[in-house]
């Protein structure tokens, strides 16, 4: 007697389960040991899948890279959403995002190098989400001079100078070298951002 066959919603969720797995054990290897240094080898035992199955669901380890980092990427604009309200100033708003955009890089600083690696040899990464970051950002400015509650500044040039300004002092690249995990950064940006946005 053979048994039936699975039902399409349990398949699914058997898929749904090794996918996540495979993304689970790809982003622990990733922040523990860093990216050039872990295999799929190792993200697939780690995962308790073959190499194969793997590549059922990943066709590279850069595409397991970007998928990490989405996933990564999705949480950090939930912790903003979920720290901002309706009725939250502008300035608030702006303060919040750039804390989340902090935090999001602080968190995946080991896996961004290796991304800007990549892209510097063979620009495989694209820029889908600092370009939807800068136009959120920029939407966010907007809305706050439209509103009277900013100062009327060209928005997405400003979005961009505070946008890098994080991320470079994040990263402690170029000026803000020396300066990676001071607490009194994010206070500093925070405060530039109410000098350059408020009135």
């Amino acid at each position: 007697m053979t048994a039936a066959p699975a039902s399409p919603g349990r398949l699914e969720r058997r898929k749904a389960r090794t996918r996540a797995a495979i993304l689970q054990a790809a982003s622990t290897l990733f922040h523990q040991q860093g990216f050039e240094e872990t295999s799929i080898q190792q993200i697939a035992e780690a995962a308790d899948t073959g190499v194969g199955t793997l590549y059922g669901y990943f066709t590279s380890k850069e595409e397991l890279l970007r998928e990490v980092l989405r996933a990564a990427r999705d949480e950090s604009v939930e912790r903003y959403r979920s720290a901002v309200a309706g009725n939250t100033p502008a300035i608030e708003r702006v303060c919040a995002a750039l804390q989340s955009i902090a935090e999001y890089l602080d968190d995946n600083r080991r896996l961004l190098v290796s991304v800007f690696r990549l892209a510097a040899r063979n620009q495989s990464f694209d820029d889908e989400y600092a370009e939807w970051l800068q136009r959120r950002f920029t939407e966010l400015i907007e809305s706050g001079i439209a509103s009277g509650e900013l100062r009327p500044v060209p928005a997405d040039a400003a979005a961009r100078m505070l946008i890098t300004t994080v991320m470079t002092a994040t990263l402690g690249i170029g000026a803000w070298a020396g300066r990676t995990g001071d607490p009194a950064l994010l206070p500093e940006i925070q405060q530039l951002a109410r000098a350059l946005l408020t009135r």
